[in-house]
C-alpha cells in the first residue's frame, strides 16, 4: 500500500512542470523560446524549477503563469498573479493558463506534451495595454491569440515611440527658434503682421495725449 501511494505521488505533475511543458509545445510551433536549462531541469529529478516560466515571444519577454483548475478560486488567483507580473515590469505579456486536473497524472514529459496538444485549456492574455478575457481553447488556438497580442503590443510601442519622437522634435525646434534674435521679425513676415516702429509708437502716444 505504501509503495502504491509513493508511485501515485511521483506521478503527480507539478504546476511548474506544466508551465515549462506548455512553453515547450509552443516552441515547437516556433512561437515561444525558453532557456534550454529550464527544459533540462524538467527532465531531471531533484532540480528546482523557477516559480514562473519566462520565455521569448519574437523578441518580447513573456511569462507563463499556470495553475491546475482544482477549485473555483484558482481563476481569480492566477489572474491576480499574472497581472502582477506585468504591472511589476517582469514582462509586457503574461499568459495565464488554467490546466485540467487530469494533466497532473501524465507519466512522462513526452506524454505530457502530447496531452497538452490535445487538451482544452482556459487561457487569458494580459499585456501592458489590455487585461484580456478568459476563453477556452487548444494550444493551436492559443498561438493565434498570442500572435494578435504581440502585434497589438508592437503597434502600441511604435505609436508611443512616434509620439515621443514628435515631442522631442517640437522641443528642439522651439529651442532653436527662441535662441535666434531674428525669429520675431521672420515670424511677423510669415504671419503677415506689420512691424510696429518706435516712431509710430511715439506718434500714437502723442495722439492719445491730445485726445485726452
Amino acid at each position: 500500500m505504501a509503495a502504491r501511494r509513493k508511485t501515485m505521488q511521483e506521478a503527480t505533475v507539478r504546476e511548474e512542470v506544466l508551465n515549462v511543458a506548455l512553453a515547450d509545445v509552443l516552441s515547437e510551433r516556433e512561437l515561444v523560446s525558453i532557456p534550454e536549462t529550464i527544459v533540462q531541469a524538467t527532465r531531471q529529478r531533484g532540480r528546482k524549477l523557477p516559480d514562473v516560466t519566462i520565455g521569448d515571444l519574437w523578441g518580447v519577454r513573456i511569462v507563463i503563469e499556470g495553475r491546475v483548475e482544482e477549485n473555483t478560486g484558482v481563476r481569480t488567483t492566477v489572474f491576480r498573479d499574472a497581472k502582477k507580473r506585468v504591472t511589476e515590469g517582469l514582462a509586457p505579456i503574461c499568459l495565464a493558463v488554467l490546466y485540467p486536473p487530469e494533466l497532473r497524472q501524465v507519466g512522462s514529459l513526452a506524454k505530457l506534451n502530447q496531452a497538452l496538444t490535445r487538451a482544452r485549456l482556459t487561457v487569458r492574455v494580459i499585456s501592458e495595454g489590455s487585461d484580456g478575457d478568459w476563453f477556452e481553447t487548444t494550444v493551436d488556438g492559443m498561438t493565434d491569440v498570442l500572435r494578435r497580442s504581440y502585434e497589438l503590443l508592437v503597434s502600441e510601442d511604435v505609436v508611443s515611440g512616434s509620439v515621443v519622437e514628435i515631442e522631442n522634435a517640437i522641443d528642439a525646434a522651439s529651442a532653436i527658434l527662441t535662441s535666434s534674435k531674428a525669429t520675431p521679425s521672420r515670424l511677423r513676415i510669415h504671419l503677415g503682421i506689420p512691424e510696429e516702429t518706435l516712431g509710430s509708437k511715439k506718434s500714437k502716444k502723442g495722439v492719445d495725449e491730445e485726445e485726452e
